[in-house]
């Protein structure tokens, strides 16, 4: 099944972290308590943030046992917008499985070992999680992760055995169980601390797990016991032994580290041993197990000046939690089996059997001497894949010299100078300087759907990269000539259209109650786009009868809207205060995506389009708004979304209804300005015109 260049040797170096263990630390090693670290973080916070390295924190100090905040210990000063470690060791004296608990409020994660028990994270009050884990007696890193947003704050780790006879109630982890290492320094410094920006976790494959069993393979039960009477599927080499864990490592042959990193995990991974693919699109890459997770990566090795150096994909998901073999018989099925629930469940066997479909998906990414290439399973689609925005870069820390604790995100973003994409469009050249040892992480952004519409079925890549190739130079082309954007044709100027946006200049719009256009609205590449905080903004004019067309482009999980009838006196702080709204929105990411009443298209929380017609996000949607006297039509790639009467008992109504029933004027102007709105999140228009109907 193997290609000469994937041999046993090569398959024993995927590394990848492994699951709790106790840790072998002489007593005479440490002292009781934990330290407490807490970090001030100068930015208001939803989620536990990832602090960029380097950073001492604010408060260092060694507690007894997790109990503070409200009820608890206090941390003087620090009461809103900080970030907290718990680090210690816990000590269990006897084998059992045990019964975790934290109350948090807000956010907060617990690790034994390398293994996630407790993910409780996100805004909420003091409420409880469990999380159960099965401890043999030792001493076991333990983690604690929390962050405090507003308003009152706790954090209080509890425990119980579960086979303790007769004790059901909970109770702090004893200080005579914590301990830490002696003579651990305590520095700290003032000031507010970086995080990393979060990268964002968008729909199933973008940025999270993909969304089940790869569309290649359908997956059916199978009875183990048969299959081996059967004879069984392919036998597998002994050597072809997947190396993991950071501590109890084997040996390894090579002197250069591994050929590919697996993803980090907040479960912490171990895996099985990779399965070559034996025919197909992934002819000789490989398949290795996401455990626990139920999921199987994909493994395509690129070859450089003789050695290896893999790119890992997300591939499958939907299998049993914690897989213990894959392999495949002459026919081409892929045989998964594990077992499910936490790792304890009944074993399972699955086969998946090929459906002749596929996926759109990065067949390869290969490392060039001034950038990287990307393989596609599809062409692109027409006129995508050109813009250099649409692909984020990241270089992850060399992981080999962390101890083999696997790849570390720290921020470092190397940003992406061109991005030239083939005349089959099946591969994009990316132009980046700065590539070096360690993970490059490589995610596609929007937009990027294939010739048949389809979008990504998982958009991130790890590539470990230990040599830039001296002889493979990606070649920068240039993109296709965009067709004429904000110009007027000769039959529209004579119709009475009027240009409301020249492509080049932000001349005929300012903010709302100001003077000029605030400096987050800016004219890029023929779009008006808002790229950082501004407030709305509004045309110079005032309309009263008119048709108004234009494109729009809006970010991933992006809000905007367009407002017309917009009012602008002392008194009136916002557009929607008078202004209907014709909303522009990510309806796959976004919230309010979920509700047709604020969807794409929509008159905003008053009337819903019957569907959704919006390109995939990333793509330019044109959208038509006419208003005549009180008549007043929604108009969305090419289709008629909806229609009302302004000021109709229809009309009134709805508003009573709706939250706009306190705003005595929303909906009541006969004329006013237009307006767009920042929503805070990044969005595009282009090609705004408007012709007056009189």
């Amino acid at each position: 099944m193997m290609g000469s260049s994937l041999n046993g040797t090569l398959l024993s170096l995927i590394v990848i972290t492994a699951g709790a263990r106790a840790e072998q630390v002489p007593l005479g090693d440490l002292e009781p308590g934990v330290v407490v670290r807490a970090f001030e973080i100068e930015q208001d916070l939803r989620a536990l943030p990832e602090l960029a390295p380097g950073q001492k924190p604010n408060l260092a100090r060694v507690v007894p046992t997790i109990d503070l905040g409200d009820g608890g210990e206090s941390l003087g000063e620090l009461e809103q917008n900080f970030y907290l470690e718990a680090t210690g060791f816990l000590e269990i004296t006897a084998a059992a499985r045990y019964k975790f608990r934290l109350i948090s409020d807000d956010g907060a994660r617990l690790w034994i070992g390398d293994q996630l028990v407790i993910d409780h994270d996100g805004l909420h009050g003091p409420e409880p999680k469990d999380g159960e884990i099965e401890l043999a007696p030792g001493r076991y890193a333990l983690r604690v992760a929390f962050f405090q947003a507003s308003g009152g704050w706790k954090l209080a780790l509890q425990w119980r055995s579960l086979i303790a006879a007769g004790v059901d109630a909970f109770e702090s982890v004893p200080a005579a169980r914590l301990a830490h290492p002696k003579d651990l320094p305590l520095d700290t410094a003032p000031g507010a601390k970086r995080i990393i920006p979060a990268l964002r976790r968008g729909l199933p494959g973008d940025g999270s797990p993909v969304a089940g069993v790869h569309p290649a393979y359908k997956a059916e039960p199978v009875d183990a016991e048969a299959l081996a009477a059967a004879g069984g599927l392919d036998a597998r080499p002994d050597d072809r032994v997947l190396v993991f864990g950071t501590r109890a490592m084997r040996e390894s042959p090579a002197d250069d580290g591994p050929f590919a990193w697996l993803p980090p995990s907040a479960e912490g991974t171990t895996a099985t041993t990779p399965s070559s693919i034996p025919t197909g699109e992934f002819a000789e890459q490989l398949l290795v197990a996401e455990n626990p997770g139920g999921g199987l990566y994909r493994v395509y090795v690129d070859e450089v000046d003789g050695r290896p150096q893999g790119c890992v994909f997300r591939f499958s998901a939907g299998l049993p939690r914690v897989i213990g073999a894959v392999s495949w018989d002459s026919a081409g099925n892929l045989y998964v089996g594990g077992k499910g629930g936490d790792g304890d469940g009944a074993t399972e066997m699955l086969r998946l059997a090929p459906t002749g479909a596929g996926a759109f998906e990065m067949k390869a990414v290969r490392a060039m001497s001034n950038g990287l290439e990307i393989e596609f399973t599809e062409s692109l689609a027409q006129r995508v894949g050109w813009e250099a925005e649409s692909y984020l870069v990241e270089r992850w820390p060399d992981a080999q010299s962390k101890g083999w604790r696997g790849p570390v995100r720290d921020g470092s973003s190397l940003p992406v100078k061109s991005a030239s994409v083939s005349e089959d469009r099946r591969r994009v050249f990316l132009e980046v300087d700065g590539l070096g040892d360690g993970v490059i992480y490589v995610r596609l952004l929007p937009p990027c759907v294939s010739e048949s519409g389809r979008r990504p079925w998982s958009t991130e890549a790890w590539y470990t990269l230990r040599n830039l190739p001296k002889e493979r130079t990606g070649s920068v082309r240039n993109p296709p000539p965009a067709p004429p954007a904000n110009v007027l044709t000769e039959q529209e100027q004579q119709a009475g259209w009027k240009l409301l946006f020249d492509g080049k200049t932000t001349r005929g719009w300012r903010g709302f109650g100001k003077d000029r256009v605030p400096d987050g609205w800016q004219a890029v590449n023929g779009c008006l786009v808002r790229v950082g905080p501004g407030g709305d903004i509004i045309t110079e004019g005032e309309f009263q009868d008119f048709e108004l067309s234009l494109e729009w482009r809006i970010s991933a999980a992006g809000n905007s809207g367009i407002f017309f009838h917009v009012a602008e006196e002392p008194g009136l702080k916002y557009v929607w205060q008078t202004g209907p709204e014709m909303q522009v929105l990510d309806n796959a990411e976004h919230p309010d995506g979920r509700s047709p009443l604020t969807s794409a298209g929509s008159n905003y929380a008053l009337l819903a389009p019957p569907r959704d017609v919006t390109q995939p996000v990333g793509l330019f949607n044109q959208a038509r708004i006419v208003v005549k006297g009180p008549h007043v039509e929604h108009w969305l790639n090419g289709e008629k979304l909806l229609e009302y009467e302004l000021w109709s008992p229809q009309w009134e109504a709805l508003v009573a209804g709706s939250k706009f029933a306190s705003m005595p004027r929303y909906g009541r102007e006969k004329k006013g300005h237009i307006a767009l709105q920042d929503h805070g999140d990044k969005v595009w228009f282009r090609n705004v015109k408007i012709r007056e109907l009189h």
